[in-house]
């Protein structure tokens, strides 16, 4: 697991929820939104990229 996707419960079907990157089995505080297609999200700690199909994998499954 590299995402977590929590959905707000106020949240319409149009919002995005929160997404967070879970670092080393950790799940950090820091709220990440979906980057550009060509600009992933490279994490300082764990140096995984994480790219906009991993934000919208863990939108579907809650967890990716």
């Amino acid at each position: 697991m590299i995402l977590k996707f929590e959905n707000d419960p106020l949240d319409s079907e149009h919002s995005g929820g929160h997404y967070y990157h879970v670092c080393q089995g950790r799940i950090q505080n820091t709220e990440l939104s979906i980057p550009p297609p060509d600009q992933p999200y490279e994490c300082p700690d764990c140096g995984i990229d994480l790219e906009t199909e991993d934000f919208l994998l863990a939108q579907q499954r809650g967890w990716s």
